[in-house]
């Protein structure tokens, strides 16, 4: 029995893996070796100077990798129209009355989680519309500023530098320069 299309088992490890997929199509991992074998042998004819001989291995690299991409395509075709018929043989053993059941199972439980989704639906609806926006905090001062024509909080001038960054040290150091030339 094969395993349905896209099923992975958490217990099987990569060798086990291998072989499952070499039992199921081993026309693949035969294209593949001998395509590699044919990439090793130019690698060879290369290294000996016998262009013409790598050249073969080139072409018959090519041509093997054709061969392993169709034998690749016809497999899982091939695997597929498998699993086709094991699942038409599954069906055919329940009978009409255990699939009709089966059907009915599955529609009763998608009509309930629709009607528990509704629910919850309208109850984050009710939720929303009982939602109270609290009054605004009024700012005086910054009422105040506003209309009095001001857009920050007592902004110095542009080029002006605050009494408490021209006592801190990093500005003495900083402008340690400006004040040299100013007094020269």
């Amino acid at each position: 029995m094969l395993p349905p299309p896209g099923y992975q088992d958490p217990l099987e490890t990569w060798s086990d893996k291998f072989a499952r997929k070499f039992k199921e199509n081993p026309w693949v991992p035969i294209g593949c070796l001998a395509t590699c074998g044919a990439l090793v042998m130019s690698a060879i004819k290369l290294r000996a100077g016998k262009s013409s001989e790598m050249n073969y291995w080139l072409r018959a690299r090519v041509g093997l990798q054709g061969l392993t991409l169709a034998a690749l395509v016809v497999g899982s075709m091939a695997i597929q129209n498998a699993r086709k018929e094991e699942m038409a043989q599954l069906n055919a053993g329940e009978g009409e009355g255990e699939l009709a059941q089966k059907k009915e199972k599955e529609k009763l439980e998608f009509e309930e989680r629709l009607k528990e989704a509704q629910a919850a639906t309208e109850m984050e609806e009710g939720l929303s519309k009982k939602v109270v926006k609290g009054p605004a905090v009024k700012n005086e001062k910054r009422e105040e500023r506003m209309l009095a024509g001001q857009t920050g909080a007592s902004e110095p001038a542009a080029n002006a530098t605050s009494a408490a960054v021209k006592e801190s040290k990093t500005w003495r150091w900083w402008s340690k320069k400006e004040s040299d030339n100013n007094s020269s």
